[in-house]
């Protein structure tokens, strides 16, 4: 007999719920206890286990489809078995209505009884998906953690507050540990042993810079190696480290020793840009050779605080792409393919609490929280220092440029928006060539270039 999906009631007052994201399609083969969907209710969005091994079937209730608790959303099959008639997709199963009580969690709810599984302390807590997997990565229990949310829930925000105590694995080094919380990909293989280290935007992802890098891969030397990084809470890094610059700043430097890079060139783009000047000035641990700031954060208190919760809060492809094309200074340069990018970038409802949560640490109310300046001054007295800028920038206004020292070169571009490395592509990847040839006092392009 095939396994009924039930969505579960999670909370004591719990009636509906709507359907958050399917993590399985239509055939799909899954394990019990393996992430199949989430749910959204009034107050937190919970993740649904799968409650036994086969294959999925018969889905029901789509993305955004608010159903009754107990209802069957699909269906686990043996492989081999036939499809069975049901009775409707929207029918509500009355024994699993019966069955679900207040106090179910997630788990309980999706098939296991607590018979089978010894609750565990931090099962019977109030916790978003988010607080527990935070929790995890940081070694914490949550039964030492108080929840500021609704009736006491725990919120991945509170966990972010509390010290990390995890012990460090058996034959591990703590900067092993941390750059495992950053995923990285080479664009181009280092050959120099002196790479250019990309860090992207707030709710981009290293696969931005492609474009910029194959442009960029014409005009520099074939040597230069390009690595790009994951920045906390972005992409396939987790938000471990995404609690402070400090911390951002220090899993960017060890992700790069444990990579065998002790020294590079920084390119860093909004946001990335402040954390590509942050690591810049700490010169603790990794030596910045030279320094490109792309529409930088840090350098003024003004940003669009609505652009950055609309990214954070959309949900639908429409909504998304309204808020995409302010970072256009021409949104008819804003291709089907660049929305569907960030769409499925932010689809997690895990990934979008993850970026709010970055988003009131470092742009609470509209305002940016970092302070850069000083540090800028600092930096530009011993490394090469590009700032790169479009004039019709609608996310961070283009005259957080005016007043740097004069050893900076700021490139203003017209018709440019908060993308530069993509509406000025290759003028742009002149730029970063031009500087860290200046670095290494050499030819600023490599033979056979066009100039």
């Amino acid at each position: 007999m095939p396994t009924e999906v039930i969505l579960p009631r999670v909370d004591m007052d719990m009636t509906e719920g709507m359907i958050a994201a399917w993590h399985v399609s239509e055939g799909d083969e899954v394990r019990e206890g393996t992430l199949i969907f989430e749910i959204e209710t009034s107050k937190a969005t919970m993740e649904i286990d799968a409650p036994a091994s086969g294959l999925i079937r018969q889905i029901s209730a789509p993305v955004g489809k608010t159903v009754p608790v107990g209802t069957a959303v699909a269906w686990i099959y043996a492989s081999g078995e036939a499809l069975q008639e049901h009775g409707g997709a929207a029918d509500v199963s009355s024994s699993a209505q019966e069955e679900a009580s207040p106090a179910d969690t997630p788990a309980v709810a999706s098939g296991s009884s607590d018979a089978q599984t010894p609750a565990r302390p931090d099962d019977t807590l109030r916790a978003t998906p988010a607080a527990r997997r935070v929790a995890r990565e940081r070694g914490l229990q949550l039964v030492a953690i108080a929840g500021t949310g609704p009736n006491g829930r725990i919120g991945a925000q509170d966990v972010l507050r509390a010290p990390a105590d995890k012990p460090p694995t058996p034959g591990s080094t703590p900067a092993t540990q941390a750059a495992r919380a950053l995923h990285t990909l080479w664009l181009r293989k280092d050959a120099s042993g002196v790479p250019l280290v990309l860090l992207h935007g707030f709710a981009a992802e290293l696969n931005s810079w492609r474009p910029f890098s194959r442009s960029l891969g014409v005009i520099a030397d074939p040597g230069l190696g390009m690595l790009a990084v994951d920045l906390p809470a972005h992409g396939k890094s987790s938000g471990e480290a995404a609690g402070s610059i400090a911390a951002i700043v220090s899993a960017v430097e060890e992700t790069l020793l444990a990579g065998g890079v002790g020294a590079c060139h920084l390119v860093g783009h909004s946001f990335g840009g402040a954390i590509a000047l942050a690591v810049a000035a700490s010169q603790a641990h990794v030596r910045v050779r030279s320094l490109t700031l792309i529409a930088p954060a840090g350098l003024g208190p003004e940003c669009n605080g609505a652009f950055i919760r609309g990214v954070t809060q959309s949900t639908q492809r429409a909504s998304l792409a309204a808020w995409l094309k302010q970072l256009f200074a021409d949104p008819s340069r804003m291709d089907d393919a660049f929305v569907a990018t960030a769409r499925q970038q932010l689809e997690s409802a895990e990934v979008r609490e993850r970026l709010a949560i970055l988003a009131d640490v470092f742009f609470p109310d509209g305002t940016q929280s970092l302070d850069l300046r000083g540090a800028l001054e600092q930096v530009s007295a011993g490394v090469p220092v590009r700032v790169v800028w479009g004039l019709q920038d609608r996310i961070l206004p283009a005259r957080h440029a005016e007043g740097l020292p004069g050893r900076i070169a700021v490139h203003r571009f017209a018709g440019t928006g908060h993308l530069p490395q993509v509406e000025a592509q290759d003028e742009v990847a002149r730029i970063v060539a031009e500087n860290v040839a200046t670095a290494l006092g050499e030819s600023v392009m490599r033979r056979g270039a066009v100039g």
